[in-house]
């Protein structure tokens, strides 16, 4: 079955917390060699693998038509099998974003006149605390607060 949200390793460990619980419950009473102890590991564990195979082709989880990471390989040349979210996603922003995100970043700048709100909103997008912010202006966190409240405000107009 194809991997979503669980796999064949999280059938095992349920499987194997099944067991444990059982025999400490002392559910197993029939448990008197080895060969029983693998015939029951191995019930216990189709049954979890038969429980997981039904629960993902539930009708409100697509009834087994939901597709897998081969989706992400669509109009590429890249093999079905070698298929991942990586390959939709990168670490980087591409050209296009960081042009925009730039110009948006500008714009709203732009709309900030006094200069305290501009170095206030720049060093809280640099990761700035208020109490930081108020430290370097020399004022109190709460005229950090209400020149944020005024930036939210000129900004929202946008």
């Amino acid at each position: 079955m194809p991997r979503r949200a669980a796999d064949e390793e999280d059938v095992a460990l349920s499987a194997f917390d099944s067991f444990c619980r059982g025999a400490t419950e002392g559910r197993f009473p029939e448990l008197a060699d080895r060969d029983n102890l693998w015939q029951l590991l191995v019930t216990i564990t189709a049954r979890k693998a038969v429980q997981l195979r039904r629960h993902e082709r539930r009708q409100k989880r697509g009834g087994g038509h939901v597709r897998g990471d081969s989706a992400f390989c669509l109009g590429t040349d890249v093999p079905a099998d070698q298929a991942d979210i990586k390959q939709v996603i990168g670490n980087a922003p591409t050209p296009e974003f960081a042009a925009q995100t730039a110009e948006e970043y500008q714009l709203l700048l732009g709309r900030l006149k006094e200069p305290s709100l501009r170095s206030i909103a720049l060093w809280k997008m640099e990761g700035y605390s208020n109490h930081e912010i108020a430290a370097r202006l020399g004022c109190v966190p709460r005229t950090v607060e209400r020149k944020l409240a005024v930036i939210r405000t000129l900004w929202e107009s946008v």
